[in-house]
C-alpha cells in the first residue's frame, strides 16, 4: 500500500495582495503558482468574494517565478466567472515563459495579456476617500 503524504507550501511560495484601482480589483501574484499554492488564487479570484461585488480583477503576473497547468487552469476558471457576469480578466505583465505557454495553447487569444489596465474616462467625484469609492458607478 503507498501512502501519499500531502505538505502545505510554505508561506513564502506564493504572496498574494489585493488593491483597488477604480473599478478594477488588482490580485498581485508572486512566486510559484502550481498545484500547492493554486488554492489560495482560486480564492481571491472567487466572484462571490470579490470586494465590493467588482467583476473586473486584473492578475499582475510580474513576480510570477513559475506557474504550472493548474495556475493556468485557475485563470481560465476565474474568466469565465467573469465574463459570464459580463465582467473582465486581464493578466498584467505575464513573463515570457508563460506568455508563451499561453500562446502555444492558444489562451492570448481568449485572456487578455497586458502591460496596463485597458483604458477608462476619468471620473471626478467630490468628497472624502470612502465617499469617493462608494460613488464610483459599476462601468466606469
Amino acid at each position: 500500500m503507498t501512502t501519499v503524504t500531502y505538505e502545505t507550501p510554505p508561506a513564502e511560495a506564493m504572496e498574494l495582495r489585493q488593491r483597488i484601482d477604480g473599478r478594477w480589483l488588482i490580485v498581485t501574484v508572486s512566486g510559484e503558482l502550481d498545484l500547492a499554492t493554486a488554492p489560495r488564487l482560486e480564492a481571491a479570484l472567487d466572484v462571490p468574494e470579490l470586494p465590493g461585488g467588482r467583476t473586473h480583477v486584473a492578475v499582475d503576473a510580474a513576480g510570477l517565478e513559475f506557474c504550472d497547468s493548474t495556475g493556468v487552469n485557475v485563470l481560465v476558471r476565474a474568466w469565465k466567472r467573469l465574463r459570464a457576469l459580463h465582467g473582465q480578466l486581464v493578466l498584467l505583465h505575464v513573463p515570457g515563459p508563460l506568455r508563451e505557454r499561453m500562446s502555444w495553447m492558444g489562451l492570448d487569444k481568449m485572456l487578455s495579456l497586458r502591460e496596463t489596465l485597458p483604458d477608462r474616462a476619468v471620473i471626478t467625484v467630490r468628497g472624502p476617500a470612502w465617499e469617493r469609492a462608494a460613488a464610483l458607478p459599476e462601468d466606469a
